[in-house]
């Protein structure tokens, strides 16, 4: 009894001495910074969401370009604060791709009058897009962040396909290079908008993170965009090769034009709508 009596003293002791350090000790005095607001000379790597589809360079609506969510072919963007509320914003699209094949059949043993003798295929895309813009911020706060801009794209896109075949032909028994067909068609477009963006961000924590969305007006001209195709043909050596030109519409293929003019404007409001991921970085 005596020795449950002292095991009970003591242990009561230790707690009084635990509650004693734990009422005496001083907090450290922490101030957590709520947000990571870039100021000049930041800049910023910009991933988007797009809430309302837009197009790239072409007149089928007035969105301005793509985002750029790991989707192949879509639109690099960036921002660089000049001061801490003036951001120049940036979007690049280049894109190529170029099929050349040729080939000969000079062995008179393995072909027939009429078979292709020789032959050159070549297709060509390019895409190029640049989206300068520019943002006015007006609110200093350390959470939110409201601002104002406007875009501008400028792109430019060509597509070319070309072949050209030579044939071999009968002549009294041994073959010979005969007639040829070649053509070649080429669609070149020139696009360019303009728009005009409000929108926000909110910081997260202490992160160089910030999630936000922006809309606006936009109107985008495309010029160009036709095909003009040129062609050669022979029926046999000895003919002459008769020369054809004219053009095409890529949206209404069938009908040939001697002379062919195409031009596309759109605006709309809320075809900028967009949800943004930006990730901020210092130099």
């Amino acid at each position: 009894m005596k020795k449950t009596f002292m095991l009970l003293a003591v242990l009561a002791v230790s707690v009084s001495s635990m509650f004693a350090q734990l009422s005496t000790r001083d907090n450290d005095a922490t101030n957590v910074n709520l947000g990571a607001r870039p100021v000049a000379g930041d800049a910023a790597l910009t991933f988007t969401i797009p809430i309302v589809g837009r197009s790239g360079n072409n007149g089928e609506d007035a969105g301005l370009y793509n985002g750029n969510l790991f989707g192949a072919g879509q639109v690099l963007t960036f921002r660089y604060y000049n001061t801490s509320d003036v951001a120049y914003r940036l979007g690049i699209h280049m894109s190529a791709d170029n099929n050349k094949r040729s080939g000969e059949q000079t062995d008179e043993d393995l072909a027939f009058a009429g078979d292709v003798r020789e032959a050159e295929y070549q297709d060509v895309m390019r895409e190029y897009l640049i989206a300068p813009g520019i943002e006015k911020h007006f609110s200093s706060s350390n959470i939110w962040d409201v601002y104002a801009g406007g875009d501008v794209l400028i792109g430019f896109n060509k597509e070319k396909n070309m072949s050209n075949e030579i044939y071999w032909e009968d002549d009294g028994g041994d073959l010979i290079e005969g007639g040829r067909n070649f053509q070649t068609s080429t669609t070149n477009a020139f696009v360019f908008g303009l728009g005009g963006v409000v929108g926000m961000n909110i910081f997260v924590a202490q992160l160089p993170v910030s999630v936000g969305i922006e809309y606006g007006l936009s109107a985008k001209w495309l010029f160009g965009d036709k095909t003009k195709v040129e062609t050669e043909f022979a029926a046999n050596a000895s003919d002459d090769v008769v020369t054809n030109e004219y053009y095409e519409d890529p949206d209404d293929l069938g009908n040939i034009y001697t002379d062919f003019s195409k031009r596309q404007f759109n605006m709309d409001t809320n075809h900028n709508v967009r949800l943004n991921i930006n990730f901020y970085f210092s130099r």
